[in-house]
This record gives C-alpha cells, structure tokens and sequence, in this order.
C-alpha cells in the first residue's frame, strides 16, 4: 500500500510538473496584430524591453506582457472647440488631424507616459495647444479669406508641436505628424453682422454711384440735347433774321429807286417845260388831282391850294 501511494504521489507531481510547464510555455508567448507595436514588459523582473516587436508570435520570460501601441496612422477629432483670434475674438472650429507613433520611440514614450491611453491624451492636448497657436496669429478678418493658409500654419504648429524642435531642444511627444484637416471655421454673430453690414453699406455706396452715374448720363444727355435745340433756334433766328434783313434792305432799295425815278422824271419835266420850282409843285398838285379826283380839301386863309397862276407864269 505504501508503494501504490507513493506512486500514486509521483504520478501527481508528475502531472504538475507537465502542467505547470505547459503553463510556463504558453505564457512565454504573445501574438501581436499587423497593425500593432508591442514593447515587451517582464512583469515580474519590471523590466521593459529596448525594442518593440511587430505583428506575429513572439517568445518572452514567463509571465510577460505587452504594451501595445497601433502601428498605423492614428486619427483624432477636436469638434466644435474654441480658440481666441490675434485681435481677441472667440473662434469656434473643428479640426482633423493624424499622426504616426514612432517605433524607435516607444520605449522613452511609454516610461514617461505609462501606457498608450496617457500617451493618447498628452497627443490630443499637444494637438490642441498647436491649432490654438496657429489660430492666435490670424485677425478674424483672415478667417473667411484666408483657411488655407490658417490650416497649413496649424499643420506646421502640429509637426514642430509632436516631433519637437532641434533647435529649442524640445524631444515633442515621440510622434510624427501626418496631416491636418480644418474641417469647420465659425466666427463671432456680432462680426457676421458686422461684415454683413459692412457688405450692405458697400452695396449702397455702389448702388448710389451707379444711380449718380445714371443721372449724370440722363443730365448731360438733356444738356446736348438742350444746346442742340437752342443751335437750332438759333440758326432758324438767324436765318429769319438774315431774310427780314434782306427783305428791307430790298425794299429799302425799291423805294429808293423810285423815290430816284420820280426825281429824275420831275427835274427832266422841270428842264423839258421850263418850270420854276412852283411850277414843278403845281405840276404835282395837278397830277395828285388828276389821281384822285374824289379828293377834298379843306383849307383856310391864307392857304393856297391852287398853282395854276404858276403854270401860266412859267
């Protein structure tokens, strides 16, 4: 009976062994996805290893475990958060950026920041600090005309944010920064209103300059087409003028000539009758009687009318 209990305990302990050996084995190896780093952590030695491992089964001290970080580019979102322009003003925005986790840096990384979730969140916060720089050297003015470049000083903010600075001898937060997407800008209601404002009074400048132009076109149009009928008045007076001038210059003419005429014929009938000068006057009394022979006269003493003695006198 001793004999069978004693390998009966043999046995056991035996079994044990392979058991606890199985166990030993098993927890010597750990898989790793494709898309992780694994910096490998003897739990027991507390003692992290100076390289990460990539994606696959790996062999560690018994009891190790990994600290995993992604191997690919990692995305974060800062929504709807605020940050203050150059000249004050609360801007709202949203941003996308992505960085890569260097694998050389993992070790330095995870003694100071214990693990990926800590490590996460110090990104995240440099991620902040560096779009908040960026958008504190751009007047809210920039904010509508300008995204681009406010998205690319934001970018360069980000690298010089992650990867540290050579020449101020900041080691960053062991990452590299990959992109930066400003996905959505929203300025003050008050500046809005103002730019709208703004836009409406320009509008209204423009609008009178435009009815000034018209107006002056329609004035200066009236003004030709004023001096064109005053020419025209003008001339036709001129020319109305110029005809009634000449219409008396000729008529001036006309009894000039015959006030000429009747001269003539009287000093030729004055030479051809030998008559005196009272004579040449009852000669024109008889033909002015002989013209008019209704003609009365009235005339009283001493008027004398009548030239006849003349006539026999000369």
């Amino acid at each position: 009976m001793r004999e069978l209990s004693a390998r009966n305990v043999c046995i056991s302990l035996g079994i044990l062994a392979v058991i606890v050996a199985i166990g030993l084995v098993t927890s010597s190896f750990k898989r790793l996805k494709s898309t992780e780093y694994g910096i490998e952590y003897d739990i027991f030695r507390k003692k992290i290893k100076d390289l990460a491992d990539n994606g696959g089964l790996h062999a560690g001290p018994p009891g190790f475990r990994f600290i995993k970080v992604p191997s690919t580019f990692i995305s974060e979102e800062l929504n709807y958060e605020t940050c203050v322009s150059k000249d004050g003003l609360a801007v709202t925005y949203s941003v996308r950026f992505q960085y890569q986790i260097n694998e050389n840096s993992i070790k330095p990384a995870i003694i100071k920041y214990r693990d990926f979730e800590n490590w996460e969140r110090v990104v995240v916060s440099a991620g902040r600090r560096a779009v908040q720089h960026g958008c504190s050297e751009f007047s809210i003015a920039n904010f509508q005309n300008k995204r681009d470049i406010i998205q690319s000083t934001m970018f360069d903010n980000l690298q010089e944010t992650l990867e540290g600075s050579n020449s101020t001898g900041d080691m960053g937060v062991y990452t590299t920064a990959v992109s930066l997407q400003l996905v959505d800008l929203d300025i003050p209601v008050e500046y809005r209103s103002a730019v709208a404002d703004k836009q409406s009074a320009e509008e209204d400048i423009q609008l009178a300059k435009n009815q000034r132009n018209q107006e002056t076109t329609k004035a200066r149009t009236e003004l030709l087409a004023a001096a064109e009928q005053a020419r025209k008045i003008l001339d036709t007076a001129n020319n109305e003028a110029n005809i009634t001038v000449r219409e008396a210059v000729l008529k001036a003419e006309e009894i000039e000539l015959s006030f000429q005429t009747e001269a003539d014929l009287i000093v030729n009938i004055k030479e051809a009758l030998n008559l005196t000068s009272q004579g040449v006057l009852a000669y024109m009394a008889n033909q002015l009687y002989q013209n008019a022979p209704k003609l009365k006269v009235h005339a009283t003493e001493p008027a004398n009318i009548s030239w006849k003695g003349e006539l026999l006198n000369s």
